[in-house]
């Protein structure tokens, strides 16, 4: 019934539903966070795609890579979400990502829509996201940033060299972005801090950043809150719906759903707090509206 249902509409149509509802969650976040800015995190998750690539009907959204045993391809969906430590932690968007495109327009695309209805604190990114278009496109959108950056060159390693454990320094590099036969002098602001601990083992980490704090440890408490959409993924994978169907609508419209059923688990909560599980849901239920004379 579900797929004669979405049979005819894309993964555009998918998307912007999911939207609409974000867009009715988020007007009564807004009244419990007070307007608050907001941290909001992105991130990748695959599905695995286990039969034949001649027969996929959408070799479009198809990766080539192993995730799993026996799988030579995968599916992979995009994320944005609300990891703050106040309010839900709401999935604010979500697409399936096609191959062969320019990360940094799909999360300009999201950030669009996302900055219309909330006011962002951060954005913060992992190392998947280390992008020089993608500096370009959130200077070019005003957006405060964090992103993890790979150790790759050999540009970082006398900075390194000459610092002690737990320092950290600030400096400003500049690279050339080239799309569509143009190219673009990118310069961003790159925080190096040394061998600094971290639960009980000590990292060298390297942040792309717009954003200023007074020691390296806020650098590092700052990133850990996009560890929460590592939460999120969790719960979404007990509950995906999972399917061998082909058709990139589909597969849109079957983890999409899967992130609206975890907002509105996560929406209840607000009410009815933490303990507001499928185990106690009815008892729950039943108590808030006895305590407010609905029943």
């Amino acid at each position: 019934v579900i797929y004669r249902k979405i049979a005819g509409h894309s993964t555009e149509d998918v998307q912007t539903c999911f939207q609409e509802a974000t867009i009715k969650f988020l007007k009564m976040l807004k009244i419990f966070s007070r307007n608050r800015k907001l941290i909001i995190s992105f991130d990748t998750t695959k599905e695995a795609f286990y039969g034949e690539f001649s027969k996929a009907e959408d070799k479009l959204y198809l990766h080539e890579g192993s995730i799993a045993r026996e799988s030579k391809f995968y599916y992979e969906f995009l994320t944005c979400s609300i990891t703050s430590n106040f309010g839900s932690k709401y999935i604010l968007d979500a697409i399936i990502v096609p191959v062969g495109y320019y990360m940094e327009d799909c999360v300009k695309n999201m950030l669009t829509f996302v900055k219309e209805h909330i006011v962002i604190d951060v954005a913060l990114f992992d190392r998947g996201f280390d992008s020089w278009g993608l500096i370009y496109e959130l200077k070019k959108l005003k957006v405060n940033f964090m992103i993890f950056w790979k150790k790759q060159g050999e540009w970082y390693k006398p900075y390194f060299k000459e610092m002690k454990e737990g320092e950290f320094i600030r400096i400003l590099r500049t690279e050339k972005y080239n799309r569509d036969k143009s190219n673009y002098n990118v310069d961003c602001h790159f925080i190096l801090i040394k061998q600094l601990e971290y639960e009980h083992k000590k990292f060298d980490w390297i942040f792309a950043t717009n954003i200023c704090k007074n020691k390296a440890e806020d650098y590092v408490k700052r990133y850990k809150k996009r560890w929460c959409i590592e939460t999120i993924y969790r719960v979404t994978d007990d509950i995906r719906v999972f399917t061998t169907s082909t058709n990139a609508v589909t597969r849109c419209f079957l983890f999409i759903f899967t992130c609206f059923v975890y907002n509105v688990w996560r929406f209840f909560q607000m009410f009815m707090g933490e303990e507001f599980t499928l185990a106690n849901f009815k008892t729950c239920t039943i108590i808030y509206m006895a305590e407010r004379k609905i029943i």
